[in-house]
């Protein structure tokens, strides 16, 4: 049997967290957010967590030896025999280079490496209207996925909150750091013959059908 390592790269708002979500749960991958290590931390109020916080807060991405610490652990942990999809690391081309030896280390290689191409207005659409439910964990959208009661979770009945790093500035400074730093991976993969593309300004069902028929994989 074959074990896959993929890769989502895309921009702030291409929906690459949401997808690669969707993928481990119907194809039994595990799914690897820097994202949601990151939150974690910051909500545990560990050094790393608010050293990282400094820097997302001002739509900065956080450097690569915080990232690199606060994925250590989960990373070795990671059973051999378990399909992979990663979500947000790397996300420049020091973090490829470590992410190659590392993988090399646990006898692993990239199968391939999507990218989630979406247009700036539609990403600062999807972000500025974002919400959240912290206990339930649920996310919301108010356009979208709005609630059926206005800033209200439907389940916990808690109230909706934005993220500081959603606001429209915030979002157009992550945007400009997404171009500078990980935009440069995009040919680094493509000279691997590893790089693929989809179309992430389509509704989410139709990028989900889309990565399936891009990843040509058979999946049972």
């Amino acid at each position: 049997m074959k074990f896959y390592n993929l890769l989502f790269i895309g921009a702030p708002g291409s929906g690459k967290g949401t997808q690669s979500l969707k993928l481990a749960e119907s194809q039994n991958f595990l799914h690897l957010s820097t994202g949601d290590i990151f939150r974690q931390n910051i909500k545990d109020q560990t050094e790393l967590g608010l050293l990282a916080k400094s820097y997302i807060d001002k739509g900065h991405l956080v450097p690569d030896l915080v990232t690199q610490d606060m994925i250590r652990d989960f990373i070795k942990n990671i059973p051999q025999e378990q399909s992979v999809v990663w979500d947000g690391f790397p996300r420049n081309l020091a973090q490829a280079e470590a992410f190659q030896a590392l993988l090399k280390e646990r006898e692993r290689q990239l199968t391939q490496v999507i990218y989630f191409k979406i247009s700036d207005e539609k990403a600062i659409q999807r972000l500025t209207g974002r919400l959240y439910a912290v206990q339930s964990g649920l996310t919301y959208h108010r356009i979208n996925k709005a609630p059926k009661k206005e800033g209200v979770c439907d389940v916990s009945g808690e109230p909706l909150i934005s993220r500081s790093d959603d606001r429209e500035e915030v979002i157009k400074s992550r945007l400009k750091v997404f171009y500078k730093e990980t935009e440069p991976l995009l040919n680094y993969y493509k000279k691997k013959n590893l790089l693929l593309e989809v179309n992430a300004g389509l509704k989410p069902d139709e990028v989900s059908k889309h990565i399936l028929k891009l990843i040509t994989l058979s999946f049972h």
